[in-house]
């Protein structure tokens, strides 16, 4: 059984309020508790699609995690045409590269789906994937082209572009099982800046393994923790990820493997 997790409704509705002409956007949704073997729908959906001529970008995800499966685009609001528009050579090893042009800018309303993506969970318990937006130069960039005058909105710093990555869970509860007690679980602030903290309560004297991991699993930091029963927690400052983004936070301990996503922003 899976759940799925809201997709920064705040932020959208906040877009809303601004210009029709501001930051354009791109969300994708996240899950959570998903087994082996279920298959998931991503909508990639819209904010301030206005006067819109092309794009391009490319999607990654942990072919560990997630297996593509097929592409959904009832109704098309933007006319996709798959052969054109989609690159797939690479699904397998978790790429795909997307591009878009129409000769007439279109124009969309917040929230529009503009195609769906189809992927089957085939990580095993405990394991997890982002599904997001990226670029992958110099053969495929993130450019989105609007506007009478050509208006190029890229992820060049400072990014021009809202991007809302999906994350999917295997797994994964809303706290630790026995050994790390649940309801005392947490990361906080998260999403952060300069540093968050990792508290639990341990019910076990058990040594406890604590690592970060980026979205393709290469291990980037750990710590190993002798605990006493009772209240554990430790800080952990952003010079130990290589830049900012999205990770995810491991703690183990026994035979419990438990895992956060974390965002470096």
């Amino acid at each position: 059984m899976f759940k799925r997790s809201p997709v920064l409704v705040a932020i959208v509705w906040l877009l809303s309020l601004a210009s029709s002409f501001g930051q354009v956007g791109f969300t994708l949704p996240s899950y959570s508790n998903t087994n082996t073997g279920d298959v998931l729908d991503f909508p990639v959906k819209v904010v301030n699609f206005d006067s819109v001529f092309s794009m391009q970008y490319v999607m990654r995800w942990d072919p560990q995690v997630l297996e593509f499966q097929s592409l959904d685009h009832v109704p098309n609001p933007l006319a996709i045409v798959d052969s054109l528009c989609f690159n797939l050579t690479q699904a397998g090893q978790g790429i795909i590269r997307f591009r878009w042009f129409s000769t007439l800018y279109k124009t969309l309303p917040n929230e529009t789906a503009i195609y769906s993506l189809k992927m089957k969970v085939v990580g095993a318990n405990g394991s997890g994937s982002s599904l997001y937006f990226t670029e992958l130069p110099p053969v495929t960039y993130f450019e989105v082209v609007r506007g009478a005058s050509n208006q190029i909105f890229n992820l060049n710093l400072p990014p021009q572009a809202l991007l809302t990555n999906g994350q999917v869970t295997v797994g994964m509860v809303d706290g630790f099982e026995p050994g790390l007690a649940s309801s005392s679980f947490l990361v906080y602030p998260n999403p952060f800046s300069n540093s968050f903290s990792v508290a639990y309560e341990n019910v076990s004297v058990e040594e406890a393994r604590v690592y970060i991991t980026d979205l393709l699993g290469k291990i980037i930091f750990e710590e190993k923790k002798y605990p006493n029963l009772g209240r554990v927690g430790m800080e952990i400052a952003n010079v130990q990820l290589p830049g900012k983004g999205t990770y995810f936070l491991h703690v183990v301990q026994g035979d419990v493997h438990a895992v956060r996503p974390i965002v470096y922003q």
